[in-house]
């Protein structure tokens, strides 16, 4: 009974995360996971997935840089558990390029198995 009860509750958590999936960058699931420290419209947050495997937490986060210039783009995540609590020390910020109307993507895991939410946290440099 027991066994059979964890794997319902770990079947349940992978399909709710990889419902966070989304394609407009507009909506209100990206936009609740994402916290941006500039008000640069230039790069976006424009697909956001994460998925439960073998209890670890595994993101890839996707960034669009709508304008035709390169972007300096600095990023981290927050590690939240089940209750919303941090569950690791502040990463340090994590530099990346994206280019001139191009897409780069972010493909991460938590430095902790406790992690069982997360905030992608963006800074981007204005041209």
């Amino acid at each position: 009974m027991y066994l059979k009860r964890r794997i319902a509750v770990a079947a349940l958590s992978m399909i709710v995360l990889s419902t966070l999936s989304v394609a407009a960058p507009a909506s209100g699931l990206i936009s609740s996971k994402v916290e941006l420290t500039t008000s640069d419209d230039n790069v976006q947050v424009t697909d956001l997935r994460a998925v439960q495997s073998d209890r670890l937490l595994r993101v890839q986060a996707e960034l669009t840089n709508f304008s035709p210039y390169n972007q300096q783009v600095y990023y981290r995540f927050r590690w939240l558990d089940k209750n919303g609590f941090t569950v690791w020390d502040d990463e340090p910020w994590k530099p990346m390029i994206v280019y001139g109307s191009q897409r780069q993507i972010i493909n991460v895991s938590p430095p902790s198995l406790f992690a069982t939410d997360f905030r992608l946290v963006l800074h981007s440099s204005r041209r």
